[in-house]
């Protein structure tokens, strides 16, 4: 009993260790789109710019570089899941932190606008990365009970990370801002060199040796036979082990998963969170509130942390669907009364609006850390099969940052079109639909099997699943009749083919119980 308690206690700390380490990258995700807020009214101000010959930028110019991220993320979509699949995990997640530590470097040597600008597309391939990456890896290594926990993580580490910068872009200059955010590249690129390969790319590249160490060092075992009813498990999924065909993508349940993903994406970026990281201080000054903007914005920061720090240890205790509709709700709310601040201030600017503003981005980004910023990653790696998740996954960062590109380049334009309480109300009338779509779309997947889950992806109406269940499990789960096969070679009377069809798999049984894909195979392995 005490070695049972002892590996699983090691277990469950290597794979913290471990989920901590891949989501440094997340970490500095974050770094990455709070740094613009904090150094923006630097580089607009003339006598605090850091830039050679106290070179000001201008709106324009803060806006690209704040969009530049995202357009340069557009293109990492298109190579990331392909490096993941084909080179490991690992060594992706080398990759994702590369084009950060390059960015850090680049802004501590140049001074100059094009350098900023480079520095900020670089960053974004790393966003992209860090997006695809670091929940595929946590999701594969990790047990089951510590899956939604170690999953949360890659919000908490983002808003750790944006807390961060905030705090450092007040403490200290331009140039040891820049060094702080450096320590965290390389901090990553030594732990990572301690952790193991992901055991489901192992398995996939028939690496089974490797696989069986990966996943003893996860599990706090000593020795393979007390891993190998896990790696059975994992074997007797086809997709988590075979190579995704094109049919793969048309499957129903994999187009339904990919559906919700477009949805939860867009309501991520409609939901404004990158407009108000990005912009928090200048969203602060034009709220008529008479708090600091600096002192709002790391306030804001301290929030959404102790948000997600909560979301980390509760997400496990109630359903997904539950988080999601409860926080699409919430922020709706809080974006609608954020959006009124700014409309009041622009009907009298002499309206104090006080503390409403800085209690309504604290509630935005609570909510956004307990739900939407993070359930739909968790939910992603429990809809999505093994084979395609890297391929679906790009599909929806691609969608995601080209999206959030649009919309960030667009904001200030919008700004003037509708004002900014115009802006904010069309985030919140956003986050409002998307809550019916989640309540009659999406399945529920805490404490479901992969068969379980499926299933479910295979009704369009889930909630309704209860009137439909007969009919779902007579189709999911059917036995066809007994054929007798046309010998065509002499072998038709000696075999009878059974076709049972379960979870879109067909096996077909010879009369001496041999299963083959095929009926032809059957009746070739009589010959």
């Amino acid at each position: 009993m005490h070695n049972i308690i002892g590996s699983k206690f090691k277990g469950n700390c290597r794979q913290l260790f471990a989920a901590i380490t891949v989501n440094l990258v997340t970490f500095s995700f974050g770094l990455y789109t709070g740094w613009s807020s904090t150094v923006a009214p630097m580089l607009q101000n003339a006598t605090e710019t850091p830039l050679d010959h106290g070179q000001v930028l201008t709106a324009n110019s803060i806006s690209w570089a704040c969009s530049w991220g995202m357009l340069s993320a557009i293109l990492g979509t298109f190579f990331w899941g392909m490096l993941a699949d084909n080179y490991g995990r690992k060594t992706t997640g080398f990759l994702t932190m590369l084009p950060y530590l390059i960015s850090w470097v680049i802004l501590l040597v140049f001074k100059t606008e094009t350098a900023l600008m480079v520095s900020r597309f670089l960053g974004g391939m790393g966003a992209s990365g860090a997006a695809i990456n670091c929940p595929m890896y946590v999701g594969e290594v990790s047990e089951e009970s510590m899956k939604a926990g170690l999953g949360s993580l890659f919000i908490l580490m983002y808003n750790i990370g944006v807390l961060y910068v905030y705090v450092f872009g007040v403490m200290v200059n331009y140039n040891f801002l820049n060094v702080a955010c450096l320590a965290i590249s390389v901090l990553f690129m030594v732990m990572w060199c301690y952790v193991p390969e992901s055991p489901i790319f192992l398995i996939q590249k028939n690496r089974m040796d490797e696989a069986r160490r990966s996943l003893m060092w996860f599990r706090g075992k000593d020795n393979d036979k007390e891993v190998n009813e896990e790696i059975d498990s994992l074997m007797r999924h086809t997709d988590q082990t075979t190579k995704a065909k094109l049919a793969d993508y048309k499957k129903r349940g994999t187009v339904k998963a990919l559906l919700i993903g477009l949805v939860f994406q867009a309501g991520t970026q409609f939901s404004g969170i990158n407009i108000i990281l990005m912009y928090t201080v200048d969203i602060f000054q034009k709220s008529g509130s008479t708090m600091s903007p600096h002192s709002c914005t790391i306030l804001v920061g301290v929030v959404q942390v102790i948000g997600s720090a909560i979301a980390s240890c509760t997400v496990h205790r109630a359903g997904r669907k539950f988080f999601l509709i409860v926080t699409y709700a919430v922020t709706a709310l809080a974006l609608i009364t954020i959006g009124s601040c700014f409309y009041a201030n622009k009907v009298d600017s002499t309206i104090n609006t006080g503390m409403l503003p800085v209690l309504s981005l604290s509630v935005h980004v609570i909510a956004f850390s307990l739900g939407l910023g993070m359930v739909p990653y968790i939910i992603y790696t429990e809809v999505f099969p093994a084979n395609v998740r890297n391929i679906c996954m790009s599909m929806l960062m691609f969608f995601n940052n080209v999206l959030g590109f649009a919309i960030i380049k667009a904001y200030p334009s919008m700004s003037d079109a509708l004002h900014i309480s115009g802006c904010f109300w069309v985030f919140g009338g956003v986050c409002l639909a998307v809550v019916p779509f989640t309540y009659l779309f999406v399945p529920e997947t805490k404490d479901k099997t992969y068969d379980e889950i499926r299933r479910e992806l295979l009704l369009w109406f889930p909630n309704r699943r209860h009137n439909d269940k007969v009919a779902a499990v007579a189709k999911a789960e059917k036995v066809a009749a007994v054929d007798q096969v046309d010998d065509g070679g002499g072998c038709g009377s000696n075999v009878v083919v059974v076709v049972v069809e379960a979870n879109e798999m067909k096996v077909c049984m010879g009369k001496d119980q041999s299963c083959f894909t095929t009926p032809q195979q059957a009746c070739d392995n009589i010959k």
